[in-house]
């Protein structure tokens, strides 16, 4: 019985219908609720025949109303039907066979006036709600000036009770009604003020992301076009030879890593338009010492063009580390070229054991980080070069956060700045 009541209870007044929608099925069960009460009460005031066949047809009215609604789903012909039936024709009926103004049915008036309100909108609930002003102001008139054609009660006592009754159903009905009302724009406000910050979030999530590609790609980018002029330069002084190839290799590898930093990004936009989880960069064990002589290798012709020393020290027997090898590329390189950017004659990087770990530090001779700015420099944003983006740095924390490790800078003004990184690797839970 109780599931039953459930089941109903959610058919007709669920969260999952519009407000109006539960509105009217509140006005109908009401108004059925309202006239079984009220028919039994009209005999026992003595209302009249006219007064029980007029509860009778709301009752019936009421119920097809309720089953017509949920079947067809037209809501709208269901207000129409109501205002036009209840309101319009059977209240003006009550009011002439039931007291006149000297009953409850003034205080139902209001009800009609309200129920209106709630249930149509526009152009249509301004021409009902006038309609109805003229009406039933025009039977308050009519019943003062011919009394004769109103039944009143016999006694003072009978329009007493229409009066206590009439003002109970109508209380009940506007409080339940403004407070479904005011829950639902509550629980609303709350959907938009979620919906709100999710959009925020997004925004930002995709600010982040767009910045860290944009960052990410120019590195790649640069070292083409130094490649490429490397290449140039030697075909114009002494034509194509095994150096020339060498450097249109390496165009070849950084275009390659290029494109695979468009996809990855791709896939990550898919995935979050998606709404999906986002999926895990595969994880391998990485030798650190030697992704670190292959960008020393890498990045020493544009580093002896502009007249830096860049040396590299890589312990004894280095241990693997568990990692996403693409990461820790972008990691180091981040670095070495904030260093080769900054330094003034020499660049060193080295690559130790530590406690179940590797340390990775990059040192330069530059000029160092302001000591205003240096508890700042990892975050999101904050450059102290002109014209930086300011996420490098931001991006390598991540990452050494994400292989379970620390990043720390020492800086010192017209001395240089040291960047260390520990890391201990990925654990097996980190990338299933």
């Amino acid at each position: 019985m109780l599931n039953f009541l459930h089941k109903g209870m959610n058919m007709l007044f669920g969260s999952h219908l519009e407000f109006r929608v539960r509105l009217f099925n509140m006005l109908a069960c009401a108004g059925l609720l309202t006239s079984l009460i009220s028919a039994p009460a009209g005999l026992f005031i003595n209302a009249g025949f006219g007064n029980l066949l007029l509860n009778i047809c709301i009752a019936l009215l009421s119920v097809f109303l309720i089953w017509y609604s949920l079947k067809s789903g037209n809501y709208q012909l269901c207000y129409i039907i109501t205002i036009g039936t209840v309101f319009f024709i059977m209240f003006p009926a009550f009011f002439l066979t039931a007291g006149g103004y000297k009953s409850g049915m003034p205080i139902f008036f209001i009800f009609a006036v309200v129920f209106t309100a709630f249930m149509l909108e526009g152009v249509k609930m301004v021409f009902f709600i006038i309609a109805q002003f003229v009406l039933f102001t025009s039977l308050l008139i009519f019943a003062y000036y011919y009394p004769e054609h109103i039944n009143h009660f016999e006694t003072e006592m009978d329009m007493l009770i229409d009066i206590i009754v009439s003002f109970i159903i109508v209380s009940l009905a506007l409080s339940i009604t403004m407070s479904l009302h005011l829950r639902s724009y509550i629980r609303q406000q709350r959907e938009l003020e979620i919906a709100r910050k999710q959009a925020e979030e997004f925004a930002k999530m995709n600010s982040e992301l767009f910045a860290a590609m944009s960052h990410e790609m120019r590195t790649p980018l640069a070292v083409m076009s130094a490649y490429a002029q490397f290449a140039v330069e030697q075909i114009k002084e002494t034509g194509a030879n095994e150096q020339t190839l060498d450097d249109l290799a390496m165009i070849s590898d950084e275009a390659k890593r290029l494109a695979q930093m468009a996809d990855g990004t791709l896939k990550v936009l898919m995935t979050i338009s998606e709404n999906k989880e986002a999926p895990g960069r595969e994880v391998i064990t990485v030798d650190i010492g030697n992704l670190a002589e292959r960008l020393v290798q890498l990045m020493k012709p544009v580093a002896m063009r502009k007249g830096l020393d860049l040396s590299i020290y890589i312990g004894e027997n280095i241990q693997g580390l568990r990692g996403d090898a693409g990461e820790l590329t972008q990691l180091l390189w981040n670095v070495l070229q904030n260093a080769i950017t900054h330094a003034k004659a020499t660049i060193k990087l080295s690559v130790e054991n530590e406690n179940e770990g590797i340390t990775v530090k990059i040192e330069d001779d530059g000029s160092g980080i302001p000591r205003e700015m240096l508890p700042h420099v990892m975050e999101w944003g904050i450059s102290g070069k002109k014209g930086g983006t300011g996420v490098g740095l931001s991006i390598c924390r991540d990452i050494v956060q994400r292989h379970r490790g620390s990043i720390s800078i020492q800086t010192e003004d017209d001395k240089g700045t040291c960047v260390a990184m520990f890391l201990r690797g990925k654990s097996e839970v980190d990338h299933r």
